[in-house]
């Protein structure tokens, strides 16, 4: 058993060895042009979850197609396939904290909206009910020439009350406010406000947010990005809105009062996060469809399952 051991060990250890060239490759050629090696769209993936000299070396070693690499060709498959599960998770996991706040803002919006629906709605029919009545009152009165002067008075008092609850609906128009009690605040890092312990993004991602995409502008980031859509569709006036900015990235200990025009903004800003981040999973997908297909061992090459002869290893 001890031989086993010894020799899964020795034979990983030359697996990681093997990765050098690929990876010192990728290095040099920074090195001599300055900057970073133009790559393809497989390639920028794989170097965002740190498998580009996997990617390489499976590359290089399936043109070749020797019978001898077929093994190396597999676990470099196993390799690339288990970042690429655990960045598509990290995925997973960041639009599901997104999604419940995005839930929990609307579930308040939705309350606070109804009150004031209610308000509004009552201010409106009181007025027609009593402006309706006083001045049909105020019509009847006029059929008596002695009542001109309480007709009038009566009329006057129809549009006096009629407008002061059109009054009290522009008041109520736009809502209460409230304390949005969620431990989640996943706008805060985009405006470089203390984020809650769930509120982080992986570095996979936050990379991924911090680079230009390839169907955008090159002086621009996916967050730079999305920043200027919100300035452009007054989500927030400007960068320097520094009161906005707290409600949008407020979290429970802050105690600030948010408004229905704050949360609805909220949630559609987190919504547009959402969306530029499930743009990383279609290019994981598309790193996988690049992969180059395994060797397959057929019945005329069988698999040798015997541990290789090391020097000194003896199967007990």
């Amino acid at each position: 058993m001890r031989g086993i051991i010894i020799a899964m060990i020795y034979t990983c250890g030359l697996r990681f060895l093997a990765l050098l060239p690929a990876a010192l490759a990728v290095a040099l050629a920074g090195a001599e042009s300055g900057h970073s090696p133009q790559l393809s769209p497989a390639e920028n993936t794989a170097e965002l979850v740190d498998i580009l000299p996997e990617l390489i070396q499976l590359q290089e070693l399936s043109a070749r197609a020797t019978s001898g690499d077929r093994w190396q060709i597999l676990w470099l498959h196993q390799r690339i396939s288990e970042q690429v599960l655990a960045a598509s998770l990290q995925v997973d996991a960041t639009i599901a904290q997104i999604d419940n706040e995005i839930a929990r803002a609307n579930e308040v919006r939705g309350y606070l909206a109804d009150r004031r629906d209610r308000t509004v709605n009552r201010a409106n029919l009181l007025s027609v009910i009593i402006g309706g009545g006083l001045g049909a009152t105020s019509s009847g009165l006029q059929f008596s020439s002695n009542l001109n002067k309480p007709a009038a008075a009566v009329g006057v008092s129809a549009g006096a009350l009629s407008a002061s609850f059109g009054l009290i609906g522009i008041h109520a128009q736009p809502g209460k406010t409230t304390q949005f009690d969620f431990d989640s605040n996943m706008l805060a890092e985009f405006f470089d406000r203390p984020a809650l312990p769930d509120s982080h993004y992986a570095s996979t991602i936050w990379t991924f947010l911090n680079r230009p995409s390839p169907t955008g502008p090159a002086d621009l980031t996916r967050k730079q990005q999305l920043l200027q859509s919100w300035v452009q569709v007054k989500r927030i006036d400007s960068l320097l809105s520094a009161d906005k900015i707290d409600r949008l990235t407020s979290q429970p200990s802050e105690l600030l009062k948010l408004s229905i025009g704050d949360l609805e903004d909220r949630a559609a800003m987190l919504q547009d996060v959402r969306a530029r981040i499930s743009f990383l999973k279609r290019d994981l997908g598309k790193l996988l469809e690049s992969l180059p297909a395994p060797a397959e061992f057929s019945a005329s090459s069988p698999i040798d399952t015997r541990l290789p002869d090391r020097p000194g290893l003896q199967s007990r």
